[in-house]
């Protein structure tokens, strides 16, 4: 089945939350000295360069099953590259600005190439508004254009930090493409048990983890 209704949400899977809130919480502790140590270097940048400085973290509003919730990021960008944009009541596209390294501050460079700036999401799936796996949230304009059209693959599932569409970045179109991808995702997380699903998101996560560990981001 590819096709997917309105109406058609996926149900709540228990032990995947669980699974969901015990990691993110393991790995914000496991994580918290070099968390801590981020946030010390992009103040410092900030203070010895002024034109690099800002707020800690970068945030905007995605969707997630639905759902609107404010997405974290630990701010990779230059303030002056975002903030005229937002002053025109428009939305900030994140990929197109890291394409130009002169967006980007010091810091930023290094968390992005090691998906580091994506860590306060893990907050984001302790709150529940994300899973750990799952198709990537969308801003509000290019989910409510994918409705409008009848595509409810960004509705009928939560958020998640990574998915299959991000282990298979670079041969996608081997599978059907992004949109494919998220579709088996979410038919296999109906179709198959509570256990075979927790398993895959493992698969997931441990494949992403290797992305990670060789500079190539998500």
């Amino acid at each position: 089945m590819t096709q997917l209704n309105n109406n058609d949400l996926v149900l709540i899977n228990p032990l995947k939350r669980f699974f969901d809130i015990f990691i993110s919480g393991l790995i914000l502790l496991i994580l918290s000295p070099i968390i801590l140590l981020i946030i010390l270097l992009i103040k410092l940048e900030g203070f010895l360069n002024k034109k690099n400085s800002g707020p800690i973290l970068y945030s905007e509003t995605r969707i997630s099953q639905g759902k609107p919730f404010t997405l974290y990021k630990f701010r990779i960008f230059k303030v002056s590259s975002y903030q005229p944009i937002r002053d025109r009541g428009e939305i900030v596209q994140t990929k197109p600005l890291e394409k130009d390294p002169g967006n980007l501050t010091r810091t930023g460079k290094l968390l992005k190439s090691f998906y580091f700036d994506e860590f306060p999401q893990l907050w984001n799936v302790l709150n529940g508004d994300m899973s750990l796996v799952g198709p990537r949230p969308w801003n509000s304009p290019d989910y409510e254009n994918e409705i409008k059209r009848g595509i409810y693959r960004k509705k009928v599932i939560k958020a998640g930090l990574t998915g299959p569409v991000q282990i298979h970045k670079l041969d996608a179109k081997k599978f059907g493409g992004e949109y494919q991808l998220d579709i088996n995702y979410i038919n296999f997380c109906r179709d198959k048990r509570r256990i075979s699903i927790l398993l895959y998101d493992i698969k997931i996560l441990i494949k992403s983890f290797i992305f990670m560990l060789k500079g190539q981001g998500l």
